[in-house]
């Protein structure tokens, strides 16, 4: 009986198409579950994005709504840096009247002395938007806030708002007042804050949470709020 030579059996390797092959679905496989993983991260992202935004603006309209309800008046100015005006060798506050809009909204606490009959300020409030490129209406920035207790007490008659702010909240401090809202754009021409018929104001804008490179969270809001006058 003859029996077969050592190199007539069959190999048990693999030829170098099946291992092409094979190379090849493995390649498929993984690009399909790096492409599913990197979707679901950033999904993941995305929403945590929102959840935040959603977070940040219940938190400010809080607190701008709390505060603004117990101010007496407000006045909007164009922006942290514009506080005043010179016309005529004249100088003035610049606040914007009755439909127009600006990102620097100022709430002013004053009551009325009983013995001389003054008005007198007590507090200011201040919300304004600091973007990174104020030549730019549609740049990004956050949203600051500062909070002065006046002592003592300024004649609102005598002293225009432009040199308590002066005195009270330098234009330096522009960068380093505390953080409410980060990143936010405003929709009123650009503009945060909206004077409605000198009673209210109205807050339109936009807040953009980064999620990742692909993708930013965004959210707009748009409320009203009126000082108790």
């Amino acid at each position: 009986m003859r029996t077969a030579s050592p190199s007539a059996r069959p190999s048990g390797g693999f030829t170098l198409v099946e291992i092409l092959i094979t190379m090849t679905i493995l390649g498929l496989v993984s690009a399909g579950a790096l492409r599913f993983t990197m979707h679901a991260l950033n999904i993941f992202h995305y929403d945590a994005g929102r959840i935040k935004v959603n977070r940040d603006i219940r938190s400010f309209t809080q607190q701008m709504t709390t505060n603004a309800v117990y101010s007496s008046y407000f006045r909007i100015f164009p922006s942290f840096s514009q506080r005043s005006v010179t016309s005529g060798g004249v100088t003035t506050d610049a606040a914007v009247s009755d439909g127009q809009s600006g990102d620097f909204l100022l709430l002013v606490f004053a009551d009325t002395d009983i013995t001389s009959g003054k008005t007198l300020i007590s507090r200011i409030i201040g919300y304004y938007r600091d973007p990174e490129n104020p030549s730019v209406a549609t740049s990004t920035g956050p949203v600051r806030k500062f909070d002065r207790t006046l002592s003592p007490a300024v004649d609102a008659a005598v002293t225009p708002l432009y040199q308590i702010l002066n005195t009270n909240v330098p234009v330096a401090t522009a960068h380093t007042n505390p953080v409410v809202l980060q990143l936010a754009q405003g929709l009123s021409n650009g503009s945060l804050f909206y004077d409605f018929y000198d009673r209210s104001i109205m807050v339109r804008g936009q807040v953009i949470e980064q999620g990742n490179v692909l993708r930013r969270a965004v959210n707009t809001y748009n409320f009203t709020v009126s000082p108790r006058g």
